[in-house]
């Protein structure tokens, strides 16, 4: 008997906006087409995305009456490997009991707003409409969030998420165990760019924007220099102890927990010059 092997492809999202592109729908689609297995694996470090991207998805599914998708999350792939014990001022654990609670609605879903007896709402949780809890989210006195925690359907804490002034800063994967398996961190460096304006320009040269030098015979642009910053993640292993200095060395490492060998890596465009050198001697496909 000759056995038919299955073609597999997997897509690694890292943002909520990457299922958001039609690219990323017509790509899948063409390999359904062609009798793909396909596993969608939602590989955010921002875990709050992780939940409303896989609505998101399900809603797809539904619209495109799609079928045989998985669905996959980094607390899936590292559900079963060692970690730490999660220290104690890790996570934030107020006595919600202590607090009132306010009900209310956010579309079908419910949430519970925990307020103290100043009238400050300390926290927040969002349940789906199973009734299962998708995270908690915890406040500051200044109502500017603090640290999100998330669950997976058995209401497990799968990660929590560490801010400041509402900007992540941290985040923390935890395994089955609630071990603690990998830190992300985001450092954000400084950044210059420059700009090369032509007279003829017809696009106005924004604000905020300094001029470092006029245009010449030899140069008809005049040069501008704008400071931003760029936003790095380093991940560290809490089963091996490695260090990643690059978010894209850690993707390489989860694709490789994944048996992609025989699969075909689908990655968002905007992605693939920093990703694809950490897969050498992969075709890697974009979307």
């Amino acid at each position: 008997m000759r056995r038919i092997i299955m073609k597999r492809a997997i897509f690694l999202v890292t943002t909520i906006q990457g299922i958001r592109k039609p690219t990323f729908l017509k790509q899948l689609l063409s390999l359904i087409n062609d009798k793909f297995e396909i596993a969608i694996l939602f590989a955010m470090i921002n875990f709050d995305e992780v939940w409303q991207a896989q609505r998101e998805f399900t809603d797809i599914q539904t619209r495109e009456h799609l079928t045989g998708i998985r669905m996959i999350t980094l607390a899936d792939v590292y559900a079963n490997h060692t970690g730490i014990p999660l220290k104690e001022t890790e996570v934030l654990k107020p006595d919600l009991a202590k607090l009132t609670p306010y009900e209310t609605h956010s579309g079908k879903n419910k949430v519970t707003r925990y307020v103290n007896t100043d009238g400050n709402i300390v926290a927040e949780a969002l349940f789906d409409e199973q009734g299962s809890r998708l995270h908690t989210i915890f406040f500051d006195d200044n109502s500017r969030i603090r640290q999100i925690n998330n669950y997976n359907s058995q209401d497990q804490l799968t990660g929590i998420e560490k801010c400041q002034d509402d900007e992540l800063v941290e985040s923390l994967l935890l395994n089955a165990k609630s071990e603690l398996v990998f830190r992300f961190t985001n450092y954000v460096i400084p950044q210059k760019v420059n700009y090369g304006v032509a007279d003829t320009s017809l696009i106005p040269v924004p604000a905020g924007l300094s001029e470092i030098e006029k245009n010449s015979k030899e140069d008809p642009l005049t040069h501008y220099e704008a400071k931003g910053q760029l936003t790095v993640t380093k991940a560290t292993s809490y089963s091996d102890y490695h260090r990643y200095d690059d978010i894209n060395a850690f993707y390489h490492q989860v694709l490789a927990n994944l048996n992609t060998d025989d699969a075909r890596i689908y990655l968002d465009i905007n992605n693939m010059i920093d990703a694809s050198k950490y897969l050498p001697g992969k075709q890697i496909f974009n979307y």
